[in-house]
């Protein structure tokens, strides 16, 4: 019988379609979970990140203005371009063109898939979902000072890193959604962020509902193979 090659398709995992309880996260319960994740590496001991955490109304309308956006979003290119736009700006320098796999499929549900779906996002009800934040009761907005250079960004990327793991040691679920990126004008205008602020991922958080195990989806693998990248020296 043939065997699925691991390097051209995977299942997508069950945390990719996450199930959040509605109900809210104690406030405490969340300011542990992020002094904890504050004590992460960083270049020179700095800490440039910032933080919002957005319940109730204030996630509400955020979801609500983003939800509205994704019909023209779907439907008209120009809109789409400006999506893509701000979600390659990164901090201290232009916009990049993303890796070939980016950009590929016939819809833009298909093409956010390749992206930052990883198998999650199927169509325009999936895409919802996801911009619905899985209705978590809790959104975390990280944001950093656009002036730094990249190696910040690594150092935000292992904050978020401890952001997961302190929120799963307190039994709360916590889920990057790399793809809020496109909507950073919409997050920031939000937030009241400084002009200086550029949005580098959303996080829904809350408790995990028990629900009975998903069904894995078979996906294309949208990540670069080992030996694109790794260089042997004998």
């Amino acid at each position: 019988m043939a065997t699925a090659d691991p390097a051209t398709s995977a299942a997508a995992p069950a945390a990719a379609r996450p199930v959040f309880d509605s109900g809210a996260l104690d406030a405490a319960v969340i300011a542990s979970i992020l002094d904890a994740s504050r004590r992460a590496p960083s270049g020179v001991n700095t800490q440039p990140w910032t933080l919002c955490v957005l319940q109730g109304g204030a996630l509400e309308r955020l979801v609500d203005t983003v939800c509205r956006q994704l019909p023209g979003l779907c439907s008209d290119a120009g809109h789409e371009a400006e999506f893509w736009r701000q979600y390659r700006l990164l901090p201290g320098r232009a916009p990049w063109p993303g890796p070939s796999w980016e950009q590929a499929g016939d819809t833009f549900a298909a093409r956010a898939d390749a992206a930052f779906g990883a198998g999650a996002i199927r169509g325009e009800a999936d895409l919802h979902d996801y911009f619905a934040l899985y209705r978590a009761p809790v959104a975390l907005v990280c944001t950093i000072d656009r002036a730094l250079g990249l190696g910040s960004v690594l150092d935000y990327g292992m904050f978020v890193q401890n952001v997961v793991h302190s929120a799963a040691a307190r039994g709360v679920q916590a889920h990057l959604l790399a793809g809020w990126k496109g909507f950073s004008g919409t997050v920031l205008a939000q937030v009241a962020a400084q002009e200086a602020d550029l949005l580098m991922a959303v996080l829904a958080l809350g408790h995990a509902r028990s629900v009975p195990a998903p069904v894995p989806i078979a996906a294309p693998a949208v990540s670069a193979r080992a030996q694109t990248f790794v260089h042997w020296h004998d």
